[in-house]
Order: structure tokens, then C-alpha cells, then sequence
């Protein structure tokens, strides 16, 4: 049950993640149709799992606020690739499930080495490959959850605290609740720190995440990762962004990416996970 709810946890993520990205229609007229591509996503998850997703790119005209979500994703999410990483000399096949996501089990975490994720591109034929080296765990010294009801809504607050290693260290903590009703587009929310002011120190850092709809025995999922810089630059682009592009206020943008012949990220890394289980 519970590596099924971290499963979840990445779809869930993931899916919502796209459905942010969905841009407002641009009254424009004769502007190139871009070549579609993969778009790989990554998550790790505790007990040698790797999840990744894997849908076609779309571009600002193919999608605004009232597309039919569902239908979308049916059309961009990709089945059916035989998928596979390779790490120490050895192949390991992931598995595909459904709606666009492979889980590879038996993996084993070795920090320090690299591991490759390799695929054909059902979309051109292309080899896909991306790399990544899996760094040293780095968990939550203490972590602390707790509710705060005000009058007009109800937040969470996270207090937690890093045993930062004296060596330059990136950051990322994910925050995502459900709930009966859970919506897709109900995104997670990603917190990134830099520790380039507490380097080699016990650190303590506090934030508060505006929730919506909470009942008894809501489940709050915490997770945070020690990532190398290059996919922190990414996340931190991509989060900066992501109001300002639906407000129709920001730059068209690239992100940055390690897919070769594809987009998006492919990143190693070892999660500390947290439940916590409201009004229980």
C-alpha cells in the first residue's frame, strides 16, 4: 500500500504539473507547427523504484484553460516504449503501466555512479538518452507539520531541519496534499533551497502553503531530496515562471534540459518521505 500511494505521489505530480503549463490561446495567425518530441519526467522513490513519465511536447496553440483536460492527456501521454536504465554494467527494462508511466524496480542506489535512461521515440525514431549521477542521501533531520485555521482559509506549515554536509548542497522539498475530492489540478507545491548561506550547518527553515478544502484525515505527503545544480536551475526556472505564464505576463521561455533528442529532466536522487495524517 504504501509504495502504491508513492506511485501516486508521481502521477499525481506529474499530471498536474502539465495541466499548470496549459497556456491561455494567442490570436495569432500562420506560425509554424513545431516538430512534436518526448518530454521525460522523473521521480525516485525509496526501495530501488525509478518512475518516469513520458508525454509528446505541445506548444502555446495547442491548449488553453478550457481544454478538456482528460482528453489531452490521452493525447499526449505515450505508451507502450520499451524503456530501460542502465547502471554498473548492468540493463534493467522498466515497466510500463498505463497513462505514460514506467516503474523500474530492482534498481539498485549506488552513489556516485551514473545511470543512463535510453528509449527509441515512438514520435521520429530517434534514440532518447539522458544521464544522471546519483548523489548522497541527505534526509530530514526533524520535520515538523502542523495546521493553522484562519478566518478565511486553512494553511499549512512546515518547519524542518537540514544536517547540512560541509560541501555545496541543492535542495528540493515537495509538499502535496489529498483528499477525498482530490483534483488534478490541485498542484504540489516545491519548495528549493540553496545552502549557500548555511553550508556545513544545522539549518532551520519555516514555510506556509495556503490549503485548500481540508477535512479530517486529509493526507500530507513531505518529501525532500539532495539534487545536483543543474536540475535545481531547472525547477527553479520552471517555478518562477509558472504564475507569471498564466497570468500571460512571462517571457516565452526554454527550459533547460539532459534529454538528448527530447525534453524535460532526467534526475537521480534518494528521497526522504514523510506521511503525516490529519484529524486522525
Amino acid at each position: 500500500m504504501i509504495i502504491k500511494n508513492y506511485f501516486y505521489i508521481v502521477f499525481f505530480c506529474a499530471s498536474a504539473l502539465l495541466t499548470a503549463c496549459l497556456p491561455e490561446p494567442l490570436p495569432v495567425n500562420n506560425v509554424p507547427v513545431l516538430e512534436n518530441t518526448v518530454v521525460v519526467g522523473s521521480q525516485e522513490l525509496p526501495d530501488e523504484f525509478i518512475a518516469i513519465s513520458l508525454t509528446k511536447s505541445f506548444g502555446a496553440l495547442d491548449a488553453g484553460p478550457d481544454s478538456d483536460i482528460e482528453a489531452l492527456l490521452d493525447e499526449l501521454l505515450i505508451d507502450s516504449v520499451e524503456m530501460f536504465i542502465e547502471v554498473a554494467g548492468q540493463n534493467y527494462q522498466l515497466q510500463n503501466l498505463t497513462n505514460g508511466f514506467y516503474l523500474g524496480t530492482g534498481i539498485p542506489e549506488i552513489v556516485g555512479e551514473e545511470y543512463t535512461l535510453s528509449f527509441i521515440s515512438p514520435l521520429n525514431d530517434k534514440p532518447v538518452i539522458s544521464k544522471s549521477n546519483l548523489l548522497p542521501f541527505i534526509g530530514f533531520d526533524s520535520l515538523e507539520v502542523s495546521l493553522n485555521e484562519t478566518t478565511f482559509d486553512t494553511l499549512i506549515n512546515i518547519n524542518l531541519w537540514i544536517e547540512d554536509p560541509d560541501q555545496k548542497n541543492w535542495y528540493m522539498v515537495n509538499v502535496q496534499t489529498f483528499n477525498d475530492d482530490y483534483d488534478i489540478q490541485d498542484r504540489p507545491y516545491t519548495e528549493l533551497l540553496d545552502d549557500i548561506g548555511f553550508n556545513g550547518e544545522l539549518y532551520h527553515h519555516e514555510f506556509t502553503i495556503p490549503f485548500r478544502d481540508y477535512e479530517p484525515g486529509d493526507t500530507i505527503f513531505v518529501s525532500m531530496a539532495n539534487i545536483n545544480e543543474d536540475y535545481y536551475q531547472f525547477l527553479k526556472l520552471r517555478k518562477d515562471q509558472r504564475f507569471s505564464l498564466l497570468d500571460g505576463l512571462g517571457e516565452p521561455i526554454n527550459y533547460p534540459t539532459n534529454v538528448e533528442n527530447g525534453l524535460g529532466f532526467f534526475h537521480t536522487h534518494q528521497p526522504d518521505i514523510r506521511i503525516v495524517l490529519f484529524g486522525q
